[in-house]
C-alpha cells in the first residue's frame, strides 16, 4: 500500500523556516457579487453581468437557456480589488502578470489613522484642501526596517468600504513624503484599502504612482482588511489572471505569522 505524503508549504525567511499549511491565510480582497454592491470611484459604474444572447439561445437558464453563460462588465481600476504596474501610467509592453510575484513573498501589514492635511507639514504636487492624508510622520510609527511588501489599512475600518462611492465620500492619500519614505523602504508591493496612493483630482498628474512606480513594482487598491486579522509581518501572495493588460482583478492572500 503506497502512503501518501503531506505536501507543505515552506518558506524559509530571516534563518527560520515557516510552514503555511499551520497559518491561517487571510483574503484580502473584495467579493464581487456583480450587483451593484461594490466600492466605486471615479465615477465608474457598478460591474454588472448580461447573459449571451443569439439567435435561439440565452446564457440563463432562468429564462429558458440550457447553461449559464454570460458577459462580465467592470471597470479594472475603480470597482474592486486590483493590481497594477507601470503600463497604468507609461506606454510600453509590460503587463502586470509580469510583475506580480510569483510564490510568497514577506510583507508587513500596518493600520493607520489617516490625519487632516492641515495637521501635517508635509507636501503634495497639488494644493491641499480640506484632505484626509497618510503622512510620512503616520508610516515612520509603524515601520522602519525594508521589506518586499507593504499592506496598509486605513481606520476606521468597517464594512461600508464593500459599497463606498470614494465620489461622494473622497479617500484619503499619500504625501509626497510618506511614497519617498515607502521608496527609501525599498517596497516593491505596495497594498492599500483606498481606491488610489494618489488624490482623485490632481489635474490628472498622479504624481505618486510616477515616484513610486519603476520597472518590476506593482499596486493594489481597494481591498478588504478584515478587522479580525492584527497588524503583524508575515508573507504575501498576490493571484492575478493571465490578463494582457497594465492591470487586473487581485486576490491578494496574506499569511499573518
Amino acid at each position: 500500500m503506497t502512503q501518501k505524503t503531506k505536501l507543505s508549504t515552506i518558506i524559509k525567511y530571516d534563518n527560520k523556516a515557516y510552514d503555511l499549511e499551520e497559518i491561517q491565510s487571510f483574503d484580502l480582497s473584495f467579493k464581487n457579487k456583480f450587483n451593484g454592491e461594490n466600492p466605486t470611484f471615479f465615477n465608474s459604474k457598478p460591474s454588472s453581468l448580461a447573459p449571451v444572447k443569439a439567435e435561439n439561445f440565452i446564457g440563463d437558464i432562468s429564462k429558458g437557456g440550457s447553461c449559464n453563460v454570460n458577459i462580465a462588465t467592470l471597470d479594472i481600476h475603480c470597482s474592486g480589488t486590483h493590481t497594477e504596474c507601470i503600463s497604468h501610467i507609461k506606454d510600453g509592453e509590460n503587463k502586470v502578470v509580469d510583475f506580480c510575484p510569483e510564490g510568497f513573498i514577506p510583507s508587513k501589514l500596518i493600520s493607520v489613522f489617516p490625519e487632516k492635511s492641515s495637521n501635517t507639514t508635509d507636501s503634495y504636487h497639488v494644493p491641499l484642501t480640506v484632505d484626509l492624508v497618510i503622512s510620512k510622520e503616520l508610516l515612520v510609527q509603524k515601520i522602519k526596517d525594508p521589506i518586499d511588501s507593504l499592506i496598509i489599512r486605513t481606520l476606521p475600518n468597517s464594512s461600508y468600504k464593500s459599497n463606498q462611492n470614494y465620489d461622494k465620500n473622497p479617500a484619503p492619500f499619500f504625501t509626497t513624503e510618506a511614497i519617498n519614505y515607502i521608496n527609501e523602504l525599498s517596497i516593491k508591493h505596495l497594498l492599500v484599502d483606498i481606491p488610489s496612493i494618489d488624490k482623485a483630482n490632481d489635474n490628472g498628474l498622479l504624481g505618486n504612482h510616477h515616484s513610486f512606480f519603476i520597472k518590476g513594482k506593482t499596486i493594489s487598491e481597494l481591498l478588504y482588511i478584515p478587522n479580525s486579522l492584527k497588524d503583524s509581518f508575515g508573507f504575501l501572495q498576490i493571484q492575478v489572471p493571465n490578463w494582457n493588460l497594465d492591470a487586473a482583478p487581485s486576490r491578494p492572500i496574506f499569511y499573518p505569522i
